[in-house]
């Protein structure tokens, strides 16, 4: 019977990498960043990580196939990397993976690491890469956002809200976040353009690019 991992981990340090539009910077040089936030904060060393996994989704767009390049821009020692994918849930995936070998007594420190570089490509918009013969069949030309958006759209009509007061509690949702590097005001979000309504611009995180390392 299963028991869980109930007090069996827990998160040493976390990091992360500045959110915004930094077109100065690589896909490494955000892991780096976040790495070095996350092993400061935990108050460990390199050779310390037993094992490390990487999430990216849309990797054809910036660090490419498997762990390796986690492991090169690290200059992490010889140990086991994985890479992992599950859209927007590739980052869960990750920690999930260092969490359970921790648990399991595999690995006595693991390492966490999700990044995203999505808009060196020249053109606006994020990228359709990496799609299967059925997604293009029943779900053509879709996108993070325009997906978020019919739920949005759904919840309104269920729910009588007006698009703009649904506008403006999102902006005071992200004016508590202290990565963005313009402080969102419920003003300011309603008076955004809207690629996807209802969400606007500022909702869309996944055209930006960031990364997060935890280390369990």
């Amino acid at each position: 019977m299963a028991k869980g991992i109930k007090d069996k981990v827990v998160i040493l340090g976390m990091g992360c990498s500045k959110f915004g539009e930094r077109w100065d910077k690589e896909a490494d040089n955000l892991m780096v960043e976040a790495y070095t936030e996350a092993i400061a904060d935990a108050g460990i060393d390199t050779k310390q990580i037993d094992a490390a996994w990487l999430a990216t989704a849309i990797e054809e767009q910036h660090v490419g196939k498997s762990a390796t390049p986690l492991a090169v821009a690290l200059r992490l020692p010889f140990i086991p990397v994985t890479r992992v994918e599950n859209y927007c849930a590739s980052g869960t995936e990750a920690f999930r993976g260092a969490v359970y070998a921790v648990a399991s007594g595999a690995a006595d420190i693991a390492l966490a690491l999700g990044v995203e570089k999505l808009k060196d490509t020249g053109y606006g918009g994020l990228p359709q890469r990496g799609r299967g013969r059925l997604n293009d069949m029943v779900n053509p030309n879709a996108s993070a956002p325009g997906s978020f958006a019919q739920l949005a759209a759904a919840y309104r009509a269920k729910h009588k809200v007006d698009a703009k007061d649904l506008k403006r509690r999102h902006g005071a949702h992200l004016g508590q976040e202290p990565r963005q590097r313009r402080h969102a005001t419920p003003r300011r979000t309603c008076a955004t353009r809207s690629p996807s309504t209802p969400c606007s611009t500022r909702r869309r995180w996944p055209s930006r690019w960031a990364s997060t390392t935890a280390a369990a």
